[in-house]
């Protein structure tokens, strides 16, 4: 069987992705799985083995992408799998010229035309639970595996040589489990405030059960002058994407927000606790609480989302006067650094 899987999102749905593409393989193992997503996300697929073949769109044009399932009528699909699918897609993934087609808009109650229907369309539920109806209307069933990204091992040693040496050169203990913090996000709305996160971090430093380390990128770590604010922290501040996921994989918890780097995280085997502001904890935290819990405080300002269902409420505003939805939470140390 060939498959022609696509998700046209952002990094962190991308690693939610992983769950259903394993889930795939793990039903076929001999399937032929070809993806297609933003170059942008090419790092949190690569070296994952329930991927074959990986396309990449550069930019979210309409016209690319039709050039884009064009070229590829000639592969001979067996299915085409919509993800989280755009109405673009919806309307355009005939070009691929699949035998049989799911695709899931998860904001329509209808079915696309020409896909085979999606059980509860337009319902509200999680990132990984909306993949996994995709995978239902082909007939696959099932509790969904833990999402995963494959950091190799050359990738790891070079990781720990810089992260230990940074450890090293702020006092730090080697020998210790690390507990992150990864204060970035895509939106400065979704970061937990640094006035709120570094104390926390400092406090890890003090109690000396875990060695705390700080991986940001570098635009984040320059606009928040880290490199000044964390002069007894390890700071991880440089890096491309992939090195960025091998650095997060020297870690055994993570204090993230609503963002990219947390689900990494997850997708990593951190233990990872979640700080939620504005966004849809509905939609975007998919996991076990009781392994990577998650804060957040119900605040009248999320307008947007269903007024019967709180947790699917969320706020877009790009300005904000009281950042209440952040500067209300109260992160439990015992719950971050629980043994």
């Amino acid at each position: 069987m060939k498959v022609l899987a696509i998700k046209l999102r952002a990094i962190g749905d991308t690693v939610i992705w992983t769950s259903a593409l394993q889930a795939l393989r793990e039903t076929y193992p001999s399937v032929e799985v070809h993806v297609l997503t933003y170059a942008s996300n090419a790092a949190v697929l690569e070296s994952h083995p329930a991927v074959n073949v990986r396309h990449f769109l550069k930019t979210n044009s309409r016209l690319e992408l039709m050039r884009k399932l064009w070229e590829l009528r000639t592969q001979k699909w067996d299915w085409l799998l919509g993800f989280h699918a755009t109405t673009s897609l919806c309307r355009w993934a005939w070009l691929a010229k699949p035998n049989n087609m799911v695709l899931h808009h998860h904001s329509w109650t209808k079915t696309p035309r020409g896909s085979q229907p999606v059980p509860f369309p337009g319902k509200l539920e999680d990132a990984i639970s909306r993949d996994h109806r995709v995978l239902e209307a082909m007939g696959i069933r099932g509790n969904p595996p833990a999402t995963r990204i494959v950091i190799r091992a050359e990738e790891k040693e070079k990781a720990e040589q810089i992260v230990a040496k940074e450890i090293a050169a702020k006092g730090g203990n080697v020998s210790l489990p690390r507990l992150l913090f990864l204060p970035g996000a895509g939106h400065h709305l979704r970061r937990l405030p640094k006035d709120m996160w570094l104390p926390l971090a400092e406090k890890v430093r003090a109690e000396g059960l875990y060695q705390p380390v700080v991986v940001v990128d570098k635009t984040l770590s320059n606009e928040l002058n880290l490199k000044e604010e964390c002069a007894k922290l390890p700071l991880i501040d440089n890096g491309n994407l992939r090195e960025f996921l091998a650095f997060i994989s020297m870690g055994q918890r993570a204090l993230a927000n609503d963002s990219g780097p947390g689900h990494m995280a997850v997708a990593l085997g951190l233990k990872t606790t979640f700080a939620f502001g504005p966004g849809c904890v509905g939609d975007w935290h998919p996991y076990d609480s009781t392994i990577n819990p998650v804060y957040r405080v119900a605040v009248p300002c999320r307008a947007q989302g269903p007024r019967d269902q709180e947790k699917f409420q969320f706020c877009t505003v790009d300005t904000c006067s009281h950042h209440r939805c952040m500067r209300e939470l109260k992160i439990d140390f015992k719950t971050l650094t629980a043994q």
